[in-house]
C-alpha cells in the first residue's frame, strides 16, 4: 500500500494544480469582461474626459471669467451649417485623383456632401448581457447590415442637380461658388448618355 499513496498524492497534487491554473484563467477572462476599458460610451466616454482634462491643464482656457465677444469659430461653424444645410442651394464639387493636384473634373450638386460613414439610427447600443450588466454593442447599420460603409472612412455621397447619386472616396474641394481653374476641367454628369 505504501507505494500507491506516493502516486495518489502526486494526482491529487496536479489535480489541484489544474484546478488552480484553470480557476485562475476564468478569473482573468472574467476580469477582462468587466473591467473598466476607459473609452466605452456607456462609461461616459472616460478615455476623452481624460483626455479634455491634461489638455486643459497644460494650456487653460483663456477666457476664465466671460468667453469671448466674438468667438468666430463658432460663427464659421453656424455660417457652414446654413450654407451646407439648404437642399436647394447649388454647389461644385471637384474631384481629384490619388496623388494630383489637378482635378479630373467637376460636379454640380443641389445640396451637400455627405459622409457614407453617416447614419440615421445610433451606432451602438447598450444591451443586457446578464450578470455583467449593460454590454455595448455595435448596431445594425441603416441598410440593415453591420460593418463599415461602401466608401471606407473617407468615402462621401452627393446628389448632382439632376438628381444623380454620386458616390466616391477620392479626394475632393466643394465650393458654394465655381473655382476659376487655369485648365480645362470637364464637368462631369453622371446621368449622360
Amino acid at each position: 500500500m505504501k507505494p500507491q499513496q506516493p502516486r495518489a498524492h502526486r494526482r491529487r497534487v496536479r489535480v489541484f494544480a489544474l484546478s488552480t491554473l484553470t480557476a485562475l484563467i476564468c478569473l482573468v477572462t472574467v476580469a477582462a469582461c468587466t473591467g473598466d476599458s476607459g473609452n466605452q460610451v456607456s462609461g461616459g466616454n472616460t478615455q476623452s474626459e481624460t483626455t479634455y482634462n491634461e489638455f486643459n491643464e497644460a494650456i487653460p482656457y483663456p477666457y476664465v471669467g466671460a468667453a469671448p465677444s466674438d468667438p468666430l469659430e463658432r460663427e464659421n461653424l453656424a455660417a457652414r451649417l446654413k450654407m451646407y444645410n439648404s437642399a436647394g442651394d447649388t454647389n461644385y464639387v471637384y474631384l481629384f485623383a490619388w496623388g494630383s493636384p489637378t482635378p479630373i473634373g467637376y460636379y454640380v450638386i443641389k445640396g451637400k456632401v455627405s459622409s457614407t460613414g453617416s447614419q440615421m439610427t445610433a451606432t451602438q447600443i447598450t444591451s443586457n448581457c446578464g450578470n455583467q450588466g449593460g454590454c455595448v454593442l455595435d448596431a445594425i447599420g441603416d441598410d440593415g447590415s453591420y460593418g463599415p460603409e461602401e466608401g471606407g472612412q473617407s468615402g462621401v455621397f452627393f446628389f448632382t442637380a439632376s438628381g444623380t447619386l454620386v458616390e466616391t472616396d477620392q479626394p475632393f474641394v466643394v465650393s458654394s461658388q465655381p473655382i476659376k481653374l487655369y485648365v480645362n476641367v470637364p464637368q462631369l454628369d453622371a446621368s449622360a448618355n
